[in-house]
């Protein structure tokens, strides 16, 4: 089966396919994955208003597409679980895992729990159903108007396609057309995101009680398995609580889940066929089916926690304002980091800035560390599907003392002799091969 190299990365499915051997990385378009921000609006947390604000005039990540709804925080207090919600919750946590557990802490940092952590999935559902988030990520996707019609305008741009090229008159009436159209749909569409995220105001001597106590109970358990295993959790407890008691100051604590829209070829065609309208084609009935459908869903992925200190003014020049809200950004930076690498499903992907050497404009931000590993990947477009793939070309690792410091507010950080580069970098350098360019791929390993 022939394919054919694309390095710019870019697909005219109608028209020719140039093959430049380089690409300025600004110039480079591929695939990304979308993703739409929640924020549950905790009345009782500590600094509340502002880490809202904060959270609220937050980009999207920009290795990723915006995708955002209109309300981008819900309260959780304001929505009523039944015991009818819990059964049916219970049946979708069976098959997930349960979320619950790992959602309460011992570290409340003076929040006033408003609602029963143990009855936030059912809420994230309830939330999800009563405001039709997954219906309406959907149609955000083929640019639902006020009169119900679609179009393929934005899934054109992001798939870095032709828009004219993914018309749906010219899909029912091609076999390269309908190619196109599933392409762009599954891969796109099934790539759609949505992090909740729940803040919290903690100060550091909570969070060393809360180490001490994990310490304890893992050294308990431990001790029922065997005699080593306890002693190395009593230790761990130990050290962990002797660390953090000199601590002094508070953090921002942030636990995301973090939720995926399903999206597989049975839905599309359903979508396709029974609620499909255009401005050439408007069918009331197909609109009214829309409005009335049930079909979207969301499904969970999994959860983590991150943390990001909020620095002394007295160290810092700044106000105490400003400090909590470089603290929420960066906190919440951390647990995006963190849950693409704990889920490969989420996991984005990077060009390349430079060939030699081999740079990218990603850094701690994106919670890189030194020897963390990375494919090197090649886009190829299939003569005979029509298809886009991506071609594993080699294996690179972050080298050591270059990571890029690109989180925000990283020129207040002290620096740290021995570790922080005398000239300030401008992105990471990795190590491992030859023949790469800009505008290659990496992706975490």
């Amino acid at each position: 089966m022939k394919s054919i190299k694309i390095p710019f990365l870019g697909l005219m499915l109608l028209g020719s396919i140039a093959l430049e051997a380089q690409v300025a990385p600004a110039q480079v378009k591929y695939r990304r994955s979308s993703l739409h921000m929640i924020m549950l609006d905790d009345k009782g947390l500590v600094n509340a208003d502002l880490i809202k604000k904060t959270f609220k005039g937050m980009p999207i990540p920009e290795k990723f597409n915006d995708h955002s709804l209109k309300d981008r925080s819900f309260d959780p207090a304001a929505i009523v679980i039944t015991d009818a919600d819990r059964k049916e919750t219970a049946k979708k946590e069976s098959k997930a895992g349960s979320i619950s557990k790992g959602i309460a802490s011992s570290a409340t940092g003076g929040l006033v729990d408003t609602t029963n952590t143990k009855d936030l999935p059912i809420k994230f559902d309830k939330y999800f159903t009563t405001n039709d988030i997954a219906k309406n990520l959907v149609a955000k996707w083929f640019n639902r108007s006020a009169k119900g019609t679609f179009d393929m305008k934005l899934i054109g741009e992001r798939g870095s396609y032709d828009a004219s090229a993914l018309d749906i008159a010219t899909a029912k009436s091609s076999k390269r057309g309908l190619s196109a159209v599933s392409d762009a749909g599954v891969e796109l569409i099934g790539n759609t995101f949505v992090v909740v995220t729940r803040f919290n105001y903690i100060s550091m001597e909570e969070l060393a009680a809360a180490a001490k106590k994990t310490g304890a109970v893992a050294g308990k358990l431990g001790g029922a398995i065997g005699g080593k295993a306890g002693a190395a959790g009593n230790l761990a407890g130990k050290a962990a609580g002797a660390a953090m008691d000199q601590a002094k100051g508070y953090v921002v604590q942030t636990t995301s889940y973090l939720y995926k829209l399903v999206w597989n070829d049975s839905i599309e065609a359903v979508f396709y066929q029974n609620y499909w309208i255009d401005d050439n084609s408007f069918d009331q009935a197909k609109k009214d089916a829309f409005d009335k459908s049930n079909l979207f869903t969301l499904e969970l992925i999994g959860d983590e926690k991150a943390n990001a200190n909020v620095l002394s003014s007295a160290v810092v020049k700044k106000t105490d304002d400003e400090l909590v809200a470089k603290a929420t950004i960066n906190a919440f930076d951390a647990v995006i980091a963190k849950l693409q690498k704990k889920y490969e499903i989420f996991r984005t992907k990077t060009p390349l800035f430079s060939g030699d050497p081999i740079t990218a404009k990603i850094g701690l931000k994106e919670g890189l560390e030194e020897g963390d590993k990375f494919e090197v990947l090649e886009q190829v477009l299939d003569e005979k599907t029509g298809k886009t793939k991506y071609e594993k070309k080699g294996v690179i690792k972050v080298e050591k003392g270059m990571i890029w410091d690109n989180r925000f507010g990283a020129e207040d950080e002290p620096k740290i002799e021995g570790v922080t580069p005398a000239t300030p970098l401008d992105r990471t350098t990795f190590s491992g091969g030859k023949g790469y360019y800009s505008g290659m791929l990496i992706r975490q390993k």
